[in-house]
């Protein structure tokens, strides 16, 4: 405690002789130990950081998705609550958002800039990303007339999730039949494109957007769809105009409907696929010209495709008289056709028009070809082909040219390929599977890298077939 200490000193007088005594009192403060010098204050603590905590969220992601962290910082005194963050796996930025790149557990560390001794960690569970597969095809009800359907699964899966597609309705109340022929996704949309008959008089063309349809006729005419693409907000439909005999290629983009040109004198042209590559639209398709003479006159299919509306005609392998293409693909400013040889007795596809012939299978009377991919340089073909003894149909795919027959579902007899999707190292392909020779496809079916797997029927449904198949990964 302060301690104050009293002198008294003798001063002459100056104006009198009287001596004066003056005490002058001197106080000294002492600060005991424990004490400030700062007139009984506290003297600043030094910083120091006692622990760092880590969170993030989600604490359970995707490899294409990501978590973002946060680092509570504890200390005593004036410190910073600034951190450095690191990942055993990933990446991280600054403000603490983590992207991972492989499967696993990933853990994540802040590091304290006040005292880089001090540090926290949290993990994070990475799992791969998930994959739907998305088919689209038809049913058939009890009356042997199709309805349009949709199955969402997960690969390797048989438990699918069946959607029966919105029909329209008549003036009469009455939809014939309606079927979907083909599927497209983008983000999480899904496109499924098809056409229906109205009491056997007139086709509609229509797609349905998740479930929800969208027409596509225009001006009370009669069209078929076979063929969708989406690039971006931005849909592309092919088929043609006018009814069986008289039909026209056209295509629609966002609705609008675009007619396509032909050579003169050419008869039954139709359109049967359609890619985006960029700001081009590509439109595979056939058109029938006169050939052979006397009693061996008619028309013989030609095949070609269309790009931004200018025709492109393919050349025909040697020996061929005509040939069908059956779907489009096109990568960078590269397109990719393929197609077969009407009558089934040979197939082929073309790069940019050069042309590639594919071997068949052996034992097979025929074989169609039914649709195609491109996955970098691998060029990907489906189709089927038949044995006109037995009436057995087997279900195959080409990879640059080498075929692979797929195996039959369990308890099958036969199958059909058509439609491949390709995503990463794995190839999808859609089809049917049949039980009993020279028999309709009995139910709907789909391979992964080779393994089949049947699609569920709904109730009252006597029969499926898939048209068309997508794949998305999240």
């Amino acid at each position: 405690m302060p301690i104050c200490q009293s002198t008294a000193k003798s001063i002459p007088a100056v104006l009198s002789n009287i001596p004066t005594i003056i005490a002058i009192s001197i106080c000294i403060c002492l600060t005991a130990c424990g004490g400030g010098g700062n007139g009984g204050g506290t003297t600043p603590q030094t910083p120091a950081i006692t622990s760092v905590a880590v969170g993030c969220s989600p604490g359970s992601i995707n490899t294409n998705q990501t978590s973002t962290c946060a680092a509570t910082v504890n200390g005593n005194g004036s410190y910073s609550s600034a951190v450095t963050w690191a990942a055993s796996d990933g990446t991280i930025t600054s403000s603490g958002v983590f992207t991972p790149t492989a499967a696993g557990t990933a853990t994540i560390t802040a590091t304290s800039t006040e005292d880089t001794t001090k540090s926290g960690t949290a993990s994070i569970a990475v799992g791969g990303p998930t994959t739907t597969v998305y088919v689209a095809g038809f049913m058939t009800n009890s009356s042997g007339n199709p309805v349009a359907a949709e199955w969402q699964l997960v690969p390797g899966s048989s438990n699918a999730t069946t959607k029966m597609l919105i029909l329209p309705i008549t003036s009469s109340g009455v939809t014939e039949e309606y079927t979907a022929t083909g599927i497209a996704v983008s983000g999480s949309d899904v496109y499924v494109v098809g056409y229906g008959d109205y009491s056997g008089t007139q086709y509609t063309a229509l797609y349905w957007v998740n479930g929800t349809l969208e027409t596509l006729s225009a001006n009370g005419g009669e069209f078929q769809a076979t063929s969708i693409a989406v690039s971006g907000s931005d849909v592309y439909v092919a088929g043609t105009e006018g009814p069986p005999g008289y039909e026209s290629p056209v295509y629609w983009v966002n609705g609008t409907v675009k007619g396509l040109s032909t050579p003169s004198g050419t008869v039954d042209p139709e359109a049967t696929g359609i890619a985006v590559s960029g700001s081009d639209v590509y439109v595979s398709g056939e058109w029938g010209v006169l050939c052979g003479s006397g009693l061996t006159e008619g028309y013989c299919q030609t095949p070609g495709y269309w790009v931004n509306g200018t025709l492109k005609t393919l050349p025909l392998p040697s020996g061929w008289t005509n040939a069908v293409p059956t779907g489009i693909a096109a990568s960078g400013s590269d397109v990719y056709l393929a197609g077969y040889e009407a009558g089934g007795n040979a197939a082929a596809y073309w790069v940019n028009g050069t042309l590639q012939t594919l071997p068949l299978p052996s034992g097979a009377s025929w074989t169609i070809i039914t649709g195609i991919a491109v996955s970098g340089s691998n060029v990907y073909v489906v189709g089927y082909g038949g044995d006109n003894t037995t009436g057995d149909q087997t279900a195959m795919f080409w990879v640059n040219g080498t075929l692979e027959t797929l195996p039959l579902p369990s308890g099958m007899t036969g199958a059909e390929a058509t439609g491949i999707a390709v995503s990463g190292s794995d190839v999808y392909v859609a089809g049917c599977a049949i039980l009993g020779g020279f028999q309709p496809c009995s139910q709907a079916a789909y391979w992964v890298n080779g393994k089949p797997e049947t699609l569920p029927l709904s109730s009252n449904m006597t029969g499926a077939e898939a048209t068309g198949i997508a794949v998305s990964t999240q």
